[in-house]
C-alpha cells in the first residue's frame, strides 16, 4: 500500500482536476493472490505480459506487479493518462491469451478503479470489479509542480 500512496502522490489529485484534454488519469489498483502451485508460472507470466504492455500500449504510464515475498499476495498498479488508453488495455486483454493466463495464475481479491471512468470503460471492467471511485478530494504538491510535464505525456 505504501507503493500505491507514492504513485498516487505523484499522479493524483491535481492531475485528476487539471483541465488538460489529454490527461484524465485512470488508476487500476488491484489486490491479487497467486493461485496455489502457480508461483513460478505467475512470475513468468508477469515478466511476459509486462513486456507486451510496454511494447503494445505506449500510452500506459505505469504497469507494475508488486509481490509480497513469502505470502502469495500481489498488488497490480496500472495508471493510464485517460479513459481511451485504459480501454485500449482492456480491449487487448479481454478474450486474449493474456486473460486466460492471468486467470490461471491469479485470483482477484479486490479491484478499485480510480478516476473519471466513462461508461465504456466501466462496461469493459464489469467482469472484474464494480468499485469505481471518481470523487477526489485533497491536494498533491508534487503534481502541482510536475503537472504540466506529466500532461505532455502521450
Amino acid at each position: 500500500m505504501k507503493c500505491v500512496l507514492f504513485y498516487l502522490l505523484l499522479i493524483s489529485s491535481s492531475l485528476f482536476s487539471m483541465h488538460h484534454e489529454k490527461l484524465d488519469v485512470i488508476v487500476f489498483a488491484i489486490d491479487l493472490e497467486i493461485n496455489e502451485g502457480q508461483e513460478k508460472s505467475a512470475s513468468n507470466f508477469v515478466e511476459r505480459i509486462t513486456k507486451n504492455v510496454k511494447k503494445e500500449e505506449p500510452e500506459t504510464l505505469v504497469y507494475q506487479y508488486h509481490f509480497s515475498g513469502k505470502e502469495n499476495k500481489v498488488f497490480l498498479l496500472e495508471i493510464y493518462p485517460n479513459n481511451e488508453a485504459a480501454l485500449i488495455h482492456m480491449k487487448n486483454f479481454t478474450g486474449s491469451k493474456w486473460e486466460a493466463e492471468f486467470v490461471e495464475n491469479f485470483t482477484i481479491k479486490s479491484a478499485q478503479i480510480l478516476g473519471n471512468a466513462k461508461p465504456m470503460l466501466k462496461k469493459s471492467l464489469a467482469p472484474y470489479t464494480t468499485d469505481f471511485r471518481s470523487n477526489l478530494m485533497g491536494f498533491d504538491r508534487v503534481a502541482d509542480q510536475l503537472g504540466e510535464e506529466i500532461s505532455k505525456i502521450k
